[in-house]
């Protein structure tokens, strides 16, 4: 039996956004392959999770060492404050190989004591470019400071993803991207939990735009949803977390608006899986969003703007809209268009691609 250690940023249970999605699903699948796991993850505002003792065989807790002096460092701060001597320690007794989840816990990369193991990493994002994006979305806040200097920092340690072995990028234009730092760079679609495309046919009777509100690129494409439907006779709903009061107050003043604050993971399937179309609308070219596959696994109608799907092998499964007009136009044809069989069937082929299980058994050959 083959043993892996996988160092998870944060706590990836419950499954309840990006990257603890593609962290949580991973783990499912490569257990189902077969593989011993022994997991280490960094405990910050998420509690330890018994669940994931059914998915490995060992789990590893280890505190973030969050404030100045990890952030005044010249590492990014997102990797000097999962430095850990425990888990260097854990990691040095033994040879079986690591898979680093995302950039962020990159920190033991390369080091001398790890020689004798072999070394992955799963790339999230192309870190400097996504902090990047995170800057441009941002207000005028100390958090645009922060968004800008930690990619400035990102940046300048992206060169130690040729410290490892390989890269899982999650994206082809991240894997094209991160090929100049690492030649042997492959692209491993995220892992989602879904093993079957369940969309119900037929017409739904509202709208859904779904994200995590609180992320800035969120928050705006929420206010540009709230604007393209505030004419529509269709209604809209909103749904994700800690939504901010700009946005509560903006849906006030549309009678069609709703807004779904912080809805559990089966209040939110259900909201997908009924909507008459899910509106996907995205300024950057970053990763692969989540709630694209969620929204083509078990939903109906997928409205995209072009930054959403590109380089996803995915475009031809939803209908593209730039203009605020052609998002106005798109909306009013699906939700007056029934959601059929035929619509299922050309999402089959497509999709194979991002099967968990068959991207588990592809990580299991490269790295064993």
């Amino acid at each position: 039996m083959h043993t892996l250690h996988i160092i998870s940023s944060s706590v990836p249970s419950p499954p309840d956004f990006g990257g603890a999605i593609d962290v949580f699903y991973k783990l499912k699948a490569l257990n189902e392959t077969g593989v011993k796991i022994i997991l280490h993850c960094f405990e910050y505002g998420r509690p330890k999770a018994d669940e994931l003792k059914n998915y490995c065989d060992e789990v590893y807790y280890y505190p973030r060492k969050t404030g100045l002096p990890s952030l005044l460092s010249t590492t990014p701060y997102i990797v000097k404050s999962r430095q850990n001597q425990e888990l260097l320690k854990r990691l040095q007794n033994s040879r079986h190989p690591i898979l680093f989840e995302g950039l962020h816990t990159t920190s033991y990369l390369g080091h001398p004591a790890l020689n004798n193991c072999k070394q992955w990493v799963r790339a999230h994002n192309v870190e400097h470019d996504y902090y990047n994006s995170l800057f441009k979305a941002e207000g005028f806040t100390h958090r645009k400071i922060y968004y800008k200097l930690e990619a400035w920092k990102l940046e300048r340690f992206n060169y130690h993803l040729g410290s490892a072995a390989g890269v899982l990028a999650i994206s082809a234009s991240d894997a094209e991207a991160l090929k100049s730092v690492n030649k042997n760079t492959i692209l491993i679609p995220a892992f989602h939990g879904y093993s079957a495309i369940t969309s119900l046919t037929g017409k739904g009777e509202y709208v859904l735009y779904h994200g995590d509100l609180s992320v800035a690129e969120n928050h705006r494409a929420a206010e540009f949803v709230t604007g393209i439907c505030r004419n529509l006779p269709h209604k809209l709903i909103i749904a994700g977390k800690m939504p901010q009061n700009s946005l509560r107050s903006a849906i006030n003043h549309c009678k069609n608006t709703e807004l779904i604050e912080n809805p559990d993971a089966d209040t939110m399937a259900n909201l997908i899986r009924n909507a008459g179309a899910i509106l996907l609308p995205a300024r950057q070219t970053t990763g692969l969003r989540l709630k694209l596959l969620a929204s083509l696994f078990t939903g109906r109608h997928c409205i995209a703007s072009p930054e959403m799907v590109k380089y996803t092998g995915l475009e031809k499964l939803c209908r593209i809209a730039s203009s605020r007009d052609e998002w106005q136009q798109t909306v009013k044809l699906c939700m007056t268009t029934p959601f059929t069989a035929q619509h299922i069937e050309q999402r089959r082929e497509p999709l194979k691609t991002f099967l968990d299980i068959e991207n588990a058994k592809k990580i299991v050959q490269l790295i064993f």
